[in-house]
């Protein structure tokens, strides 16, 4: 018998269990009623218990689709963040005016501001910028007519026009400080105005490389910069044409934000933030971790192989515009006679600097220093001419030859005075300081005392246009044309000691053969524009007025796990390349 099935007094009873109570039936009587009853409720049940489910699942479902559009938004609102790595000093963000040589770091413009022209060192082409084409010369050669985008604003919203291009043109034009590369010198621009939708530049003499020379300049507002004094205006809040907008800067970072508005498209990535780093160890290192994506240049290049070795790590590699070298000052003494800097130059292993410092990612320097990226202007005879290669022995001969004997110290001196020069260089960059060892050592083996003195980049450019220097171990880096570049070597472009530069003729440097035929060279044509290009490299090499290492572009490395879309017939940090990286 069931177990709730019970005989009393021989009547045999049904226990229905409910939720208050048990209920007694008696078996045939109202049976049928209450059988009726009994499915109804359970009836109601079944139908409560599903009403309850569906109710359930229809709230669970609710829930699950606000978590997903909750988290779709999320994700959607999410920042996406490129992050660059700089070795960026804090004297180098005391300023972020453009035209200023010194106080700020210049690799941060070409991300806010925009040039007329881009020189594209990957494949040596120019790039309309702010230019809508690569304009167009006058019959006579004596004025140059550049379109002007349209439809461009500035950061803040104010319409750019060729106004802007005038004005900051002519702010170098009043302050010579702010001519680096002498623009506005003898025979050069003698007027800037606009012309309809166009910027016309009118000339004293033929200016062949004048549409080179405009990539060196960004373009400031007028409406901001007429308020200032150009040359010494900090500009704390930039406000630019470029793809990236600046935010903010604080001890390590300084933020950019997408221009949404931008003329050439608006960026992919919301945010770049370069990251500010001490030395190029800890850049490196955080490198390899991904914690960053790629530097601006900058590497510690005896971890070169080693963070290689990650498929996630790429390195493009090009020569360019910047011949790093021992910069020696020509009025010191010592410094002073050929024969000591001649010394020097052959003293030098500029192979091995190459293959163990920086790990066969620069190019061989011109003992004459024009790169190879100007083509047949430079004479590649130089860089195989045994006279200025490493020889130990034969910077020895010079010095004895030139009068000079060794002391008790195994130092050379004349007159009783020491070839003893003190030697700059950068400190935190494990690259330079292992080379500028080799390099001091190389001296001190021939008889050349030198004392090292470490200090940041920007005092290197400080000491290098006041002359307050024997020796500096720094690049060079000049306009994308081979007269700018030769033009280092103009007596124009330098200063007595104790006066800043108005060129790049740190190493005051004079020679009047030389001045003469870079001035004949400016207006000649391109045969005998190489030829006589030629004679001042055979010159330089002579006299040694600059002891080069090696000739750098870019060596740039950056990670393809995280990003993707870099574009590579560029420089891939270069604002060009980052405004099309895309997150995986």
């Amino acid at each position: 018998m069931p177990d709730n099935c019970h005989h009393i007094k021989n009547r045999t009873f049904k226990i229905l269990s409910t939720s208050h109570s048990m209920v007694l039936i008696k078996q045939g009587w109202g049976e049928d009623f209450l059988m009726k009853r009994q499915r109804f409720q359970i009836k109601r049940m079944v139908n409560m218990s599903r009403s309850r489910i569906l109710f359930i699942l229809m709230l669970v479902l609710l829930i699950g689709l606000m978590m997903a559009c909750s988290k779709s938004e999320t994700s959607g609102s999410k920042k996406v963040q490129f992050n660059l790595g700089g070795v960026i000093n804090p004297e180098q963000v005391s300023n972020f005016n453009p035209l200023l040589a010194t106080g700020n770091w210049e690799n941060l413009f070409p991300y806010i501001y925009d040039p007329l022209f881009f020189f594209n060192q990957v494949n040596g082409e120019l790039i309309p910028m702010l230019a809508s084409d690569l304009g167009e010369w006058s019959e006579d050669k004596l004025s140059y007519k550049v379109k002007v985008q349209s439809d461009v604003k500035w950061h803040d919203g104010t319409d750019f026009s060729g106004e802007d291009i005038v004005f900051t043109f002519n702010a170098l034009k009043k302050d010579k400080a702010l001519d680096r590369y002498q623009i506005w010198g003898d025979k050069r621009l003698k007027d800037v105005s606009v012309e309809g939708d166009s910027v016309v530049f009118t000339l004293n003499d033929l200016f062949p490389s004048l549409p080179y020379y405009l990539t060196t300049v960004d373009i400031v507002p007028k409406h901001i910069f007429e308020k200032e004094n150009p040359s010494t205006y900090l500009n704390k809040q930039p406000i630019g044409t470029g793809p990236f907008v600046f935010k903010s800067v604080n001890s390590s970072a300084i933020i950019l934000e997408k221009n949404k508005d931008y003329y050439r498209g608006a960026p992919e990535i919301d945010e770049l933030v370069i990251n500010r780093f001490n030395n190029s160890s800890t850049l490196t290192l955080a490198l390899e971790k991904g914690e960053i994506q790629a530097s601006e240049g900058t590497i510690a290049m005896p971890s070169l192989p080693k963070l290689l070795e990650n498929d996630a790590n790429k390195l493009q590699v090009y020569p360019g515009l910047t011949v790093f070298s021992v910069i020696m000052n020509n009025d010191k003494p010592g410094l002073n006679d050929e024969a000591v800097r001649r010394a020097i130059q052959v003293a030098i292993d500029r192979q091995w600097l190459i293959e163990k410092a920086e790990m066969d990612a620069v190019f061989p320097a011109n003992p004459g220093f024009l790169p190879t990226v100007f083509g047949d202007m430079a004479d590649e005879a130089l860089y195989e001419d045994t006279n200025y290669s490493f020889n130990h022995n034969e910077a020895v001969r010079i010095l004895e030859e030139a009068g000079y004997t060794k002391n008790k110290d195994g130092i050379f001196e004349k007159d009783g005075k020491e070839l003893s020069f003190v030697y700059n260089m950068a400190a935190n960059a494990p690259a330079q300081n292992k080379e500028g060892t080799m390099i001091t050592q190389w001296l001190e083996e021939v008889g050349i005392k030198t004392t090292v003195k470490l200090v940041t980049w920007p005092e290197l450019t400080k000491l290098a246009m006041s002359g307050d220097f024997d020796l500096i171990q720094n690049g060079i880096s000049f306009p994308p044309d081979p007269q700018a570049a030769l033009e280092v070597f103009h007596s124009k472009m330098t200063a007595p000691i104790g006066e800043n530069t108005s060129g790049l003729n740190y190493m005051r440097f004079k020679d009047s053969e030389v001045d003469a035929w870079l001035d004949e060279a400016f207006t000649a044509d391109e045969a005998k524009r190489k030829e006589l290009y030629h004679k001042i490299q055979k010159k330089i090499a002579d006299q040694a007025p600059i002891a080069v290492m090696y000739n750098v572009g870019g060596h740039i490395p950056y990670r393809v796990d995280e990003f993707t879309n870099y574009d590579e017939s560029v420089p891939v940090h270069s604002s060009l390349s980052l405004s099309k990286v895309k997150k995986k």
